[in-house]
Protein backbone atom coordinates (compact mmCIF):
# COMPACT_ATOMS: atom_id res chain seq x y z
CA UNK A 1 0.00 0.00 0.00
CA UNK A 2 1.17 3.50 -0.76
CA UNK A 3 1.40 6.00 2.14
CA UNK A 4 0.02 8.76 -0.10
CA UNK A 5 -3.42 7.20 0.10
CA UNK A 6 -3.25 6.93 3.91
CA UNK A 7 -2.26 10.58 4.30
CA UNK A 8 -5.05 11.80 2.03
CA UNK A 9 -7.76 9.39 3.05
CA UNK A 10 -10.92 10.69 4.71
CA UNK A 11 -10.55 11.13 8.47
CA UNK A 12 -12.09 8.26 10.42
CA UNK A 13 -15.67 8.79 11.54
CA UNK A 14 -16.26 8.58 15.28
CA UNK A 15 -19.48 6.79 16.16
CA UNK A 16 -22.04 8.82 18.13
CA UNK A 17 -21.99 6.31 21.03
CA UNK A 18 -18.16 6.53 21.46
CA UNK A 19 -16.90 7.74 24.83
CA UNK A 20 -14.34 10.60 24.64
CA UNK A 21 -11.95 10.66 27.59
CA UNK A 22 -10.35 14.03 28.32
CA UNK A 23 -8.25 15.55 31.06
CA UNK A 24 -4.78 16.88 31.83
CA UNK A 25 -2.13 15.40 29.57
CA UNK A 26 -4.62 13.86 27.14
CA UNK A 27 -4.98 15.11 23.59
CA UNK A 28 -8.58 15.17 22.44
CA UNK A 29 -8.36 17.57 19.51
CA UNK A 30 -9.88 20.98 19.16
CA UNK A 31 -8.26 24.39 19.13
CA UNK A 32 -4.81 24.84 20.73
CA UNK A 33 -4.69 25.82 24.37
CA UNK A 34 -2.03 28.09 25.90
CA UNK A 35 -0.09 26.15 28.50
CA UNK A 36 2.24 28.93 29.68
CA UNK A 37 3.71 32.22 28.52
CA UNK A 38 7.38 33.15 28.60
CA UNK A 39 7.40 36.86 29.49
CA UNK A 40 10.91 37.38 28.03
CA UNK A 41 9.56 36.69 24.54
CA UNK A 42 7.08 39.55 24.81
CA UNK A 43 9.74 42.09 25.82
CA UNK A 44 11.37 43.95 22.97
CA UNK A 45 14.95 42.90 22.39
CA UNK A 46 17.80 45.29 23.10
CA UNK A 47 19.80 46.93 20.39
CA UNK A 48 20.91 44.51 17.68
CA UNK A 49 24.60 43.53 17.75
CA UNK A 50 26.41 43.89 14.43
CA UNK A 51 29.65 41.95 14.01
CA UNK A 52 32.41 43.97 12.37
CA UNK A 53 34.12 41.78 9.77
CA UNK A 54 35.90 44.39 7.67
CA UNK A 55 39.17 45.46 9.23
CA UNK A 56 42.86 45.32 8.42
CA UNK A 57 45.87 44.53 10.57
CA UNK A 58 49.64 44.95 10.53
CA UNK A 59 52.58 43.33 12.33
CA UNK A 60 54.51 46.41 13.44
CA UNK A 61 57.64 45.19 15.26
CA UNK A 62 56.79 44.63 18.92
CA UNK A 63 53.14 45.60 18.29
CA UNK A 64 50.23 44.49 16.14
CA UNK A 65 47.84 47.16 14.86
CA UNK A 66 44.23 46.64 13.84
CA UNK A 67 42.45 49.29 11.74
CA UNK A 68 38.68 49.73 11.42
CA UNK A 69 37.41 52.23 8.84
CA UNK A 70 33.73 51.19 8.61
CA UNK A 71 31.78 54.54 8.60
CA UNK A 72 28.79 53.33 10.64
CA UNK A 73 31.14 51.83 13.24
CA UNK A 74 33.07 55.12 13.48
CA UNK A 75 29.90 57.14 14.05
CA UNK A 76 28.88 54.78 16.86
CA UNK A 77 32.44 54.82 18.31
CA UNK A 78 32.25 58.58 18.80
CA UNK A 79 29.51 57.94 21.38
CA UNK A 80 30.07 54.95 23.63
CA UNK A 81 33.23 52.89 22.99
CA UNK A 82 34.33 49.98 25.18
CA UNK A 83 37.61 48.15 24.56
CA UNK A 84 38.81 45.14 26.57
CA UNK A 85 42.02 43.15 26.29
CA UNK A 86 43.01 39.72 27.59
CA UNK A 87 46.18 37.68 27.03
CA UNK A 88 44.80 35.97 23.90
CA UNK A 89 41.86 38.13 22.77
CA UNK A 90 40.39 41.59 22.53
CA UNK A 91 36.94 43.09 22.05
CA UNK A 92 35.76 46.50 20.84
CA UNK A 93 32.12 47.52 21.28
CA UNK A 94 30.78 50.76 19.82
CA UNK A 95 27.22 51.56 20.89
CA UNK A 96 25.31 53.79 18.56
CA UNK A 97 21.78 55.16 18.81
CA UNK A 98 20.13 52.07 17.34
CA UNK A 99 22.72 49.27 17.31
CA UNK A 100 25.95 47.98 18.82
CA UNK A 101 28.95 47.23 16.62
CA UNK A 102 31.28 44.50 17.90
CA UNK A 103 34.79 43.61 16.79
CA UNK A 104 35.89 40.59 18.80
CA UNK A 105 38.98 38.56 18.03
CA UNK A 106 39.33 35.45 20.15
CA UNK A 107 42.27 33.09 20.02
CA UNK A 108 44.94 35.50 18.82
CA UNK A 109 47.83 33.71 17.14
CA UNK A 110 50.19 34.77 19.98
CA UNK A 111 49.91 36.24 23.47
CA UNK A 112 49.69 39.95 24.19
CA UNK A 113 50.33 42.17 27.24
CA UNK A 114 46.80 43.50 28.02
CA UNK A 115 47.91 46.39 30.25
CA UNK A 116 50.16 47.77 27.47
CA UNK A 117 47.49 47.60 24.73
CA UNK A 118 45.60 50.71 23.69
CA UNK A 119 43.26 52.22 21.15
CA UNK A 120 42.92 55.57 19.40
CA UNK A 121 40.25 57.02 17.16
CA UNK A 122 40.71 59.62 14.43
CA UNK A 123 37.28 61.19 14.13
CA UNK A 124 35.61 60.10 10.91
CA UNK A 125 38.69 58.26 9.62
CA UNK A 126 39.63 55.14 11.59
CA UNK A 127 39.89 53.32 14.88
CA UNK A 128 43.34 51.91 15.61
CA UNK A 129 43.76 49.14 18.18
CA UNK A 130 47.37 48.56 19.21
CA UNK A 131 48.26 45.20 20.74
CA UNK A 132 51.57 44.88 22.60
CA UNK A 133 53.18 41.51 21.83
CA UNK A 134 54.24 39.41 24.81
CA UNK A 135 57.32 38.34 22.82
CA UNK A 136 58.21 41.38 20.75
CA UNK A 137 60.45 39.55 18.28
CA UNK A 138 57.75 37.06 17.23
CA UNK A 139 56.46 37.64 13.70
CA UNK A 140 52.69 37.36 13.37
CA UNK A 141 51.71 35.81 10.06
CA UNK A 142 48.07 35.45 11.12
CA UNK A 143 45.99 37.49 13.53
CA UNK A 144 44.07 34.45 14.75
CA UNK A 145 45.21 30.94 15.58
CA UNK A 146 44.35 28.49 12.86
CA UNK A 147 41.76 26.01 14.03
Amino acid sequence: ANSYYYAHAKPPEIPAHAKVVSGPGLITGGPPELISRDESIDKPAGKPRITVTKFSWLDDGDKVKIYVEEPNFLVAAEGDLRVTFDTNEFCVEAEGADRIFVLQVEALSHSIVPEDCKHAIKKGKRLTVTLKKKVGSTKWYDLKKKS
